[in-house]
Formats: C-alpha cells, structure tokens, sequence
C-alpha cells in the first residue's frame, strides 16, 4: 500500500468518526446555545436540612440528620432489602461535600423543553410514581437509570428536587432537570454521590468516632479484648492509658474499616470468636462482637470475619449494625441503629494482635 493511499484511508476514518460526534453531539444537544448560573439547592437551606433521599429504579436510601452529645450526624436507612431495615451512620465528610456540590453555582446549558416519556427516557430520567418515606422505602418507577434527591425540612416540605439522567457522549457532563424544568446539561462533579448503595455513603471505620464523640485514640481511656478461640482457651486483657503501647493500639483499632456493609442478622447462629471493648473519657463506649463469617468454597475455610459493634452514647442512644470483614474484623451493634461488617482475615490477624503485650 502507498503512502498516499494509506493517507486517504486515514482521512476518510477519520471523517467518518467526526460525522458519529457531531451525530452524537448534537442528538442530544439544543442549537438554542441558552445557559443559566443556579444552584441546586439554596445554601440557606443547608443548616436546616432533616432528611435526604435518593431513589434509583426500585431502590431507595433515606439520610435523616440527627442530634447526638451535641452534635449534628447523619443516619442512613436502607428498605430495599428483605427482613430488618438496614440503619447505619453516614459518612460526614461525604455528605457535607454532596451538600456543598449541590448548593455551588453551576452553568447549567438548555438542552430540551419537551417533557414527554419517549424524550424524558432518552435522556435517562425516571418517571415518579410513589414516594420514599422513613417508615416505607418503597418507590415505584419504570426501569429507567435516573437518580432522584429530594431534600426536606423538618417538617417534611420539600425545598429542592433534582433528577440526574444519564452522561452525555463525553462521559464528562450529565443531564438534570427538576420536576417542572426542562432538561439540562452541566459539568458533572455528582458521580461520587449517584449510587443508592449503602456502602457508598456509609462510615466505614470499625468504631465509629462521630457516634462515640471522640476525635482519636486520646479520648480513650480503656479498651477491653477477649479471645474465645484462642490457641490457650479463652484470652481477656485489659489496657489502660498508663501501660505500654496503649496508644498505638488504641490507633490501630480506629485505623482498622470494614470490606462490607451487613445486617447484623447474617452474623446470627456463626461462632463468636471475641469481643474488643473500647471506653470514652465522654461515656461512650463500643463493643465490638467478632463472629465467624463466609466460608471458603475451595477448601471450607473461613474466608471472611464479621463484626457487630454495639455502641452506648452519653445519651444512652444505641445503633445496631455490622461489617463484614477479613481474617481480622468484627460487627458491631448501637441502639437505634442495624449494620455491621464484613471484614477480611488480614484484619482479624490485626484485631486479634491487639492482645498481644
């Protein structure tokens, strides 16, 4: 082949693929040019927010702000699934950075005015036909891929409603309209926050220092750890501030998060293999319940650990919840609350060195 013939068949690729862009671009694009500067939602409503919710396809996710030790928190509540309502303590700084995003001042460009189904579905947004509440998650929608958020007061007016549709053919902006407005395209900064996935939004950490009220490991003045399975029996010390190595352990234990977020139900009839104990100078306190998780399906050993924290305020409010971790977590349980994790055997190695002197 010629360099010249190499060259046409270049230049015709590529105007082919300059023809699928602009069909691309402009198959969902205005000609109007029309933009607006707005925000999602009005900063003065920020501090009075009570409730968040996102719904996506039959699945829904509701935030409630809560007052705890004097503090300002969020909880989460998961009804999608069977059996108990999954209720666990929301990520701070996620929820205070999805705030900040959604009140910034954005372009938003005029895309479509048309609101019928057939444009509404092709731009990726869900039709409503039900409604998510803290008592009854459900919410009924056609099988679209939209998100909806709905933020509300205390007293449950709703201040702002955006629906997020899908991205545009760069992957970089994404539709949006409210309920009443047409559609529009902006920059899309939403991607960490469009996902009705508890994990998503979930704190994370083992113990939970917004529950306990504490900022690091010199707010604890005791921790307690007892080993059920251990090669000598059952195994329990205690540690105090005083003695050696006490803040590296208590640090190790607030470092240490959990791979999944669980019902504490899923831990219920497993072997528990300790408990690890932790106490506030604040009167808080956590116990962490450390329970045999998943088993291998290549060889029948264990291949994951879940841990059920059960979690005592200063208020005497309690959440009830877990993870699932490896080989070196726990869940845990709080009145008021319902999750744990699942965690992997590294980090059941890494609770249990913690009784070691």
């Amino acid at each position: 082949m010629t360099e010249k013939k190499y060259l046409s068949i270049l230049a015709g690729a590529c105007g082919v693929l300059a023809v699928l862009c602009v069909v691309a671009f402009f198959g969902k694009k205005s000609l109007s040019g029309k933009t607006i500067d707005t925000v999602l939602l009005n900063e003065k409503y920020g501090l009075q927010l009570a409730c968040v919710e996102v719904v996506h396809q039959d699945t829904a996710l509701a935030f409630y702000k809560k007052e705890l030790s004097g503090k300002s928190l969020w909880i989460g509540y998961d009804g999608s699934g069977f059996g108990s309502q999954l209720v666990f303590p929301v990520d701070s700084t996620l929820m205070a950075e999805f705030l900040s995003t959604m009140m910034k001042v954005r372009s938003l460009s005029l895309v479509s005015q048309k609101q019928d189904q057939k444009t509404l579905a092709s731009f990726g947004f869900v039709t409503e036909h039900g409604h998510a509440s803290a008592n009854d998650l459900s919410y009924e929608t056609n099988a679209q891929s939209g998100y909806d958020f709905r933020f509300q007061l205390q007293d449950g007016k709703v201040v702002s409603q955006v629906l997020f549709g899908d991205k545009n053919y760069s992957g970089y902006r994404v539709y949006l309209k409210t309920p009443e407005s047409p559609i529009y395209l902006t920059q899309d900064e939403f991607y960490p926050w469009l996902s009705v996935s508890a994990k998503s939004w979930a704190e994370m950490d083992l113990v939970s220092r917004q529950l306990l009220g504490i900022s690091g490991e010199k707010e604890v003045q005791g921790l307690e750890i007892t080993l059920l399975d251990h090669a000598e029996g059952s195994l329990s010390k205690s540690f105090l501030p005083t003695g050696k190595d006490f803040s590296a352990k208590v640090s190790r234990l607030l470092s240490l998060r959990g791979g999944s977020l669980i019902e504490p139900s899923v831990a219920l009839g497993q072997k528990q293999l300790g408990e690890i104990a932790l106490y506030t100078g604040r009167g808080s306190s956590i116990v962490l319940r450390i329970y045999e998780g998943k088993l291998s399906t290549v060889d029948q050993e264990v291949s994951s650990y879940y841990v059920i924290p059960q979690i005592e305020t200063l208020g005497g409010n309690g959440l009830n919840y877990g993870f699932e971790i490896s080989g070196l977590n726990y869940g845990f349980e709080i009145s008021g609350l319902n999750y744990g994790f699942e965690v992997s055997p590294w980090t059941w190695e890494s609770l249990q060195a913690l009784a070691q002197d």
